[in-house]
């Protein structure tokens, strides 16, 4: 399943990769009301795959609701719209689902122009239940040593259908951004694990579709991250917790506030709060928490060194000019 939005050369890849696969599969594009020609390409070049025309964006949750509801089959993947799979990605992805246990397969995303750097090995937490990817901008060499994630990424995940549609799918409050970590948090409280497949493999464009550091992702960041800390009520853990979340996060804001002129950020933090507080609340499973609040700090620390010496991943950066 790959939802999309104006993505037509990424698209192509990726659906030509989709057709190498060595299992059997259908393929649903949910198409975000695109206007590049979108249609057209699947028209005339995959006219086998099933496509559902939505007649505005959506956003990557709800577009993926809307096609979970004609899947008849027991497992659903998903793709981005800028990945490219490996041959073996759908079998090896399928196959992590012989326990009955599991809800969830986590594949990995490696960076498209560094292959032997992972973009994503599925989703940690911190104290604070903010997500990382896993092994972000490290050597493919240390995946054999790293946890099973919390969950999957979007960009590379498999869900048993019956756990989604148990658990509700992804929650219709989310444009794009977080919604994984959401679901991926439910399933877990509901019982369900979580394997990777190291060995199913996608190459992936990072941010292609809305930028990776553009004035729209920073918005769905602070609106998701809003979102999860009031629907699981994180700051009710305590004083240390709510100290640990200012450190995390307002910086961060801050900067975009007085650096960047964006009040957006922090506009959406709180329409997040309210959206998030809405919802009968649920506990916060801090005991999946593995990353600790020192390395959640350093982390940032070297993303936002990694941003202004101009050390990020070539695709990062040009996904920030495109946008």
């Amino acid at each position: 399943m790959i939802p999309t939005r104006d993505g037509l050369a990424h698209l192509a890849e990726a659906l030509e990769s989709l057709e190498r696969q060595t299992a059997e599969h259908d393929v649903i594009v949910v198409d975000n009301a695109s206007t590049d020609g979108t249609a057209e390409l699947l028209a005339e070049r995959f006219p086998h795959v099933r496509v559902l025309r939505l007649e505005e964006n959506l956003g990557f949750g709800r577009a993926v609701n809307r096609a979970v509801e004609l899947v008849e089959t027991p497992v659903v993947l998903l793709v981005n719209n800028d990945a490219v799979c490996e041959p073996e990605f759908v079998g090896r992805m399928v196959d992590g689902f012989r326990d009955e246990r599991t809800g969830m397969v986590a594949g990995v995303l490696l960076q498209h122009d560094a292959p032997e750097l992972v973009d994503s090995a599925g989703i940690e937490l911190d104290p604070t239940l903010r997500s990382w990817d896993q092994l972000w901008n490290r050597p493919l060499t240390a995946l054999p040593s790293a946890p099973a994630p919390v969950g999957p990424c979007g960009g590379a995940a498999a869900y048993r259908v019956a756990a989604w549609r148990e658990a509700g799918g992804f929650d219709d409050a989310f444009f794009a951004y977080w919604e994984d970590v959401d679901l991926a948090l439910r399933l877990r409280l509901a019982g369900w694990e979580c394997v990777r497949r190291g060995d199913a493999r996608v190459l992936h464009k990072h941010g292609q579709t809305l930028g990776a550091a553009s004035p729209a992702q920073r918005r769905l960041e602070a609106f998701g991250r809003g979102f999860v800390l009031a629907r699981f009520r994180v700051g009710r853990r305590g004083l240390a917790t709510r100290v640990q979340i200012a450190a995390l996060d307002w910086p961060v804001l801050v900067v975009h506030l007085l650096v960047r002129r964006e009040l957006g950020p922090i506009r959406e933090r709180r329409r997040g709060r309210r959206a998030g507080l809405s919802r009968p609340p649920l506990r916060a499973p801090f005991e999946l928490a593995r990353v600790s609040f020192a390395e959640a700090l350093a982390r940032q620390a070297r993303q936002l060194s990694l941003r202004f010496t101009g050390g990020m991943p070539s695709h990062f950066a040009r996904a920030s000019a495109d946008h």
